[in-house]
């Protein structure tokens, strides 16, 4: 006998109706969970401009100002990290233009540690971001370099709950570790054994094991490495361009040194001020015009220079030592120094970034004068190589307002194609689009 369900008709629709909505509970639940999972492991992330995400209200003025009147940018950063300063460090070091790349990343790791101590992961996550683009882009920093770069990014990125990102920085260790021909034996072991720990503790079993039996490999075949007082791993590899020094003019010193003199009252000043007592307006008005006094005469003095220059070399010294001051007026108007030093600047800012921009872009033509000097079109390929990253980095930073992007990483990797079609190239940048995000990660010739 088939028994009668016990059900009405009624109650038969509302279980359905039930189950429909716990059905639609548990999609939902899963679609959600996947795009958390997507969002929080995916990587690498979204990119930020970092010039957009400063804050310049944070910024303390009488140790920022330090820079401005000789102090070494390297002692002001230090000062601010142990003060707990960590924006005025962090603008110090993004618009340092005498740190090198391998000093720039170092710092940055410093900033990332103190804002991480700070609980501002955010920021720290930032710092990472920022030294994974000079590892990837740098034409200055040796392979070796590039590959502990990324370890520690990932360390870092590892420590602040971003698997994703981590990941994404220790496949490019071991990019490097692998595909480089410049990276010697007894380095690329040490980065494999690392890359085998830190895989091994986020679960990565089997790339772990693949770095230990590369590692054993290497040194069955090489041994053990030993220390060499002249081994240096972290030799620049574009010698090209290495800084040339910029030729010294009596006017711009003397306008420079009451620049210097003036920035030293208004920091005696700050320094013995109560809190929010008004600067002096006299003694406002003299750093604005020594400034504004100081741009006149680089002004003249640049353009002057790069006329009368007898060399390639000593133009591309001028064209650089333009930049450099223009960037530090950039920074001037943007507050950098936690004041406003020239308000007319500040008003300004649209054109000081056009000329900014236009400063590189003379840079860009002098450096092509420069390689179109050269014998071989390889040799011609292998600076462009160089330049190009280099111009791409700087505006990646946000350095190079407004750069042409599109072009020149078109022209990188035309450049880039041609090197690795010869054989000449092994291990170089290539662009990623992820959600019309251009993101930058290392890729090797087959």
């Amino acid at each position: 006998m088939v028994r009668k369900s016990a059900l009405t008709p009624g109650r038969t629709c509302l279980l359905r109706v039930i189950l429909g909505l716990l059905a639609l509970l548990i999609v939902t639940g899963l679609v959600s969970g996947g795009a958390y999972l997507y969002l929080r492991f995916r990587s690498p992330s979204q990119w930020s401009d970092p010039v957009q995400q400063l804050h310049t209200d944070r910024v303390d003025p009488s140790l920022a100002l330090s820079s401005l009147a000789r102090a070494s940018d390297v002692e002001v950063v230090n000062r601010s990290l142990e003060d707990g300063e960590l924006e005025t460090g962090y603008v110090i070091v993004l618009f340092n233009t005498q740190l090198t790349d391998g000093e720039h990343v170092g710092n940055l790791f410093l900033l990332a540690d103190g804002y991480a101590a700070a609980g501002d992961n955010m920021r720290a996550q930032r710092c990472y971001q920022q030294a994974g683009l000079i590892a990837t882009l740098s034409p200055t920093v040796s392979d070796f370099g590039r590959a502990n770069s990324f370890l520690e990014i990932g360390e870092g990125l590892a420590e602040l709950g971003n698997r994703g990102e981590a990941l994404f920085n220790y496949d490019q260790a071991y990019t490097v570790a692998v595909h480089s021909p410049f990276v010697k034996d007894p380095h690329r072991a040490d980065v494999l054994g690392q890359l085998a720990a830190e895989y091994e503790a986020l679960g990565e079993n089997t790339k772990a094991t693949e770095c230990s039996a590369l590692q054993a490999e290497i040194l069955y075949t090489t041994g053990e490495p030993e220390d060499d007082p002249e081994d240096d791993p972290e030799r620049p590899t574009a010698p090209f361009l290495m800084e040339v020094p910029e030729p010294t003019a009596a006017m711009v010193a003397s306008y420079e040194q009451k620049r210097v003199d003036t920035v030293r009252e208004l920091i005696d000043f700050l320094q013995g001020a109560a809190a929010g007592e008004p600067i002096p307006q006299e003694l406002a008005t003299e750093v604005t015009q020594a400034l504004v006094n100081e741009d006149n005469a680089r002004r003249s003095v640049h353009e002057e220079q790069l006329a009368a220059a007898s060399s390639m070399v000593l133009k591309i010294g001028i064209a650089e030592a333009k930049v450099d001051w223009l960037a530090l007026k950039h920074r001037i108007a943007l507050g950098g120094y936690g004041l406003q030093l020239v308000p007319a600047w500040a008003d300004d800012l649209a054109d000081i970034e056009a000329e900014l921009g236009a400063a590189h872009r003379e840079l860009h033509g002098i450096y092509g004068e420069q390689i179109s000097t050269f014998s071989d079109d390889t040799a011609k390929d292998r600076a462009w190589f160089d330049v190009l990253r280099l111009e791409i980095q700087r505006g990646r930073l946000g350095l190079y307002p407004r750069y042409p992007e599109e072009e020149l990483i078109s022209q990188l990797v035309e450049v880039t194609e041609r090197l690795t079609g010869s054989g000449d190239l092994l291990l170089y940048p290539e662009v990623l689009h992820e959600n019309d995000t251009l993101l930058f990660s290392l890729a090797w010739a087959e």
